[in-house]
C-alpha cells in the first residue's frame, strides 16, 4: 500500500441509507493480504455490514441504530481496541499496530474479536482504503439487485461480478449445457475454451460428480491434468430440483475462504435469475427464493423492489399471509424434505409457496383479504392430513398477517411456537385435546408474554397489529357498523347474550346472530377457552394503543343506530 498524506481528520464512512455492504472476515483478510498480520482470532466467522473508523477517541462514522453490534467493524489503532470492544461486547475490531506494539495480556479478553495488522500507511489513508472496499462491494451488490429487478440475464450478473471476482465464471444447466459466461474475461485454458466453443462441458468434466453434492455445498477441485487452475463450483437447486451449477476457474484470484464468500454472495443473486429462466422454459410455479430470503433476513428493500417481486411471484399487493415452518432438515434428509415440500404444496388449495430456508422447509400460504381459508382450524386440519400426520413432521404456524415485508416476523412467530411445543402439548393434554404436531403462535403467545426475557418492540407491535379486533374496527369504519362494541360486551360479560342485549337495546337473538356471524366470518369458536383468551388479550392491546376519544366514540354509540347492522 502506497503512502499518502490525507491528514488525520479525513474519515470517510460507508454510504448512509438502506443498503449496506456485505463483508466477511475472510474477505477482509484477502483484502489485507499484503499486510503483515500481528494477530488473527482463532476460528472466527464474521459478517460485517458497517464499519466505524475511530481515532483520538472520536467515532467518525456511527452505525445505523437498528444494526446488530455483531455486524459492526471498528477500524482503530491498537491502543483503542480494548476500550471499544469492551464497550460493544458483540462488535469486532481491525486494529493497526505500530512497529513495537503487540497483542498482550491486557487484550486477552477481547482477542477473539480482534484482527491486528502492522501499520504501513497513515491511519487516514488506511481508512480511505477500507471505505473504498466497502463501497465497491456495496455498488456490486446494488448492481446485482438492479439486474434481478429488471429481469436481467445470468450473463449480465456474471459480467457485473467480473471486476470483483477477477476469474472466468460460467453457468451450466442440468444437462451440462453452457447457459452463461463472463464475456469480459476470456477462458483461461484449453478446457474452458472448448466449453465456450462447443457450448457443453467436456466428458472429463461431466464425469466429475459435482451434481451429487448436497444443495448448499461448495465443490472444490485442485489443479489437475484437466486444467492447471483450481476450480470452484456450487450446485443450483430450485425446489430441491437440480437446475445446474455456477463455476469459476481460479486463474487470477486464488481459491480462498474469502473468495468462496464472494462466490456465495453471487450465488444468492444468481438464484432468482435461474428461477426466471426456469419459469420461462418449463412454466413451473417456482417462488422467488432470493426475494423471500431478503425478507426473512430483514434486509432493507425498496417499495418498487417489493412490488416487482410480488408480481413475479404471483402475489397480490393486498394479500394476507400465513407462514408454516416445517421442521425438516433438507440438507440432512433431502428425500424427506422433498416429500414435505410436495405435501405442503397441497395446503390452502395450492395457494402456497414452498421453499427451503436454513435447515427447514417453509410454506407461505396466501389468500385475498377477508378470506377465511387462512383460518387456523382449517390450517391445522390440512397439516394433520398432509404433513404432520403422514410424515411425522412438527410444524410451527404464524398468525395471519398483512404486508409481505413482515415475513421475518411471521418466521419468528412460527419458531417461537415450535420452541414452546412441549408447553403447548401439556396445555392440549390438560384440555383433553389431541396433539396434532402443528403448533400455533396464538397458543404460545401467553407463555411468550409472561417470559421475563426482553421483548423486541417491532415484534410486539407485529403480534398485535393484524388481529380480529383490528379487522372488525376497520370494517366498522368502512361499513358504518359497530360490531366491535357488541363483540367486546359479549366477551366481557362472559358470553351473556341477555345482558348484552339489555345494555345495547337489542333483542337477545340479534346479539347471538351477530356473534355467530363474526365467528363464521373469521372461522373461530368462542366456546373454546383459548379463543376467548386470545380475543380478550387483543382487546386489551387495542385499549392500550387506541386513543381515548376513539374508544369513547366507539362504545358510546348503540349498535342499533348503525344502518348496516340491520342485515
Amino acid at each position: 500500500m502506497a503512502s499518502h498524506d490525507f491528514g488525520d481528520d479525513v474519515f470517510l464512512a460507508p454510504a448512509q441509507g438502506g443498503s449496506l455492504a456485505t463483508v466477511t472476515l475472510p474477505m477482509l483478510e484477502d483484502f489485507l493480504s499484503d499486510c503483515e498480520v500481528v494477530h488473527r482470532p482463532p476460528a472466527a466467522r464474521r459478517t460485517f455490514r458497517w464499519f466505524a473508523a475511530v481515532s483520538h477517541e472520536q467515532v467518525a462514522s456511527t452505525a445505523p441504530s437498528d444494526l446488530d453490534d455483531a455486524r459492526l467493524l471498528f477500524v482503530c489503532r491498537l491502543g483503542m481496541a480494548g476500550t471499544l470492544l469492551r464497550d460493544r461486547p458483540r462488535a469486532f475490531a481491525l486494529a493497526l499496530a505500530d512497529g513495537g506494539e503487540h497483542v498482550g495480556s491486557a487484550l486477552a479478553d477481547v482477542a477473539d474479536r480482534l484482527l491486528v495488522i502492522r501499520q504501513q500507511d497513515r491511519f487516514s489513508y488506511f481508512i480511505f482504503l477500507v471505505q473504498s472496499y466497502f463501497m465497491r462491494l456495496l455498488l456490486w451488490e446494488g448492481e446485482l439487485d438492479r439486474i434481478a429487478l429488471r429481469h436481467g440475464t445470468l450473463a449480465e450478473a456474471l459480467d457485473a461480478s467480473a471486476p470483483v471476482m477477477r476469474n472466468f465464471m460460467f453457468v451450466t444447466d442440468n444437462e451440462f449445457n453452457l447457459v452463461a459466461r463472463t464475456s469480459a474475461i476470456e477462458p483461461p485454458d484449453a478446457l474452458h475454451r472448448r466449453l465456450v466453443e462447443t457450448g457443453c462441458l467436456s466428458p472429463q468434466m461431466i464425469a466429475e460428480k459435482r451434481f451429487h453434492l448436497p444443495e448448499k455445498a461448495f465443490y472444490e477441485k485442485e489443479p489437475s491434468a484437466i486444467t492447471p487452475y483450481a476450480r470452484l463450483s456450487h450446485p443450483l437447486y430450485l425446489s430441491h430440483t437440480y437446475f445446474g451449477s455456477l463455476s469459476m476457474s481460479c486463474h487470477v484470484a486464488p481459491l480462498t475462504e474469502g473468495l468462496k464468500d464472494l462466490f456465495g454472495i453471487l450465488i444468492r443473486h444468481v438464484m432468482p435469475l435461474c428461477e426466471q429462466q426456469w419459469r420461462s422454459q418449463v412454466k413451473l410455479n417456482i417462488p422467488h427464493y432470493f426475494f423471500f430470503e431478503k425478507l426473512l433476513e430483514h434486509e432493507p428493500v425498496s417499495c418498487e423492489y417489493v412490488d416487482t417481486q410480488l408480481e413475479m411471484a404471483g402475489l397480490a399487493a393486498d394479500a394476507q399471509y400465513k407462514l408454516v415452518v416445517l421442521e425438516v432438515d433438507e440438507g440432512a434428509d433431502p428425500e424427506k424434505a422433498g416429500r414435505a415440500v410436495r405435501a405442503a404444496g397441497r395446503l390452502n388449495g395450492g395457494d402456497v409457496h414452498c421453499f427451503a430456508y436454513r435447515a427447514e422447509v417453509l410454506a407461505l400460504c396466501y389468500a385475498p383479504p377477508s378470506d377465511c381459508r387462512l383460518a387456523h382450524r382449517r390450517t391445522l386440519d390440512e397439516l394433520e392430513e398432509h404433513v404432520s400426520g403422514p410424515l411425522g413432521i412438527d410444524c410451527g404456524v404464524s398468525e395471519i398477517f398483512e404486508g409481505i415485508e413482515n415475513l421475518d416476523m411471521a418466521y419468528r412467530q412460527a419458531k417461537i411456537a415450535l420452541g414452546l411445543r412441549q408447553t403447548i402439548r401439556l396445555q392440549l393434554s390438560a384440555a383433553e385435546d389431541a396433539d396434532r404436531g402443528a403448533y400455533l403462535f396464538g397458543d404460545a403467545l401467553m407463555y411468550f408474554l409472561v417470559d421475563p426475557a426482553e421483548k423486541d418492540e417491532r415484534f410486539m407491535r407485529f403480534c398485535f397489529s393484524h388481529t380480529v379486533v383490528e379487522k372488525i374496527q376497520a370494517e366498522d369504519v368502512a361499513n358504518n357498523t359497530n360490531y366491535l362494541a357488541l363483540f367486546w360486551h359479549y366477551l366481557n360479560s362472559g358470553r351473556n347474550a341477555t345482558a348484552v342485549a339489555s345494555r345495547l337495546h337489542l333483542h337477545r337473538n340479534t346479539v347471538l346472530y351477530h356473534i355467530e356471524k363474526i365467528q363464521r366470518r373469521f372461522d373461530f369458536d368462542l366456546a373454546l377457552p383459548g379463543a376467548r383468551e386470545r380475543m380478550l388479550l387483543d382487546f386489551k392491546a387495542f385499549f392500550l394503543t387506541e386513543g381515548s376519544e376513539s374508544v369513547a366514540r366507539i362504545f358510546a354509540e348503540a349498535p342499533e343506530s348503525k344502518s348496516a347492522m340491520r342485515a
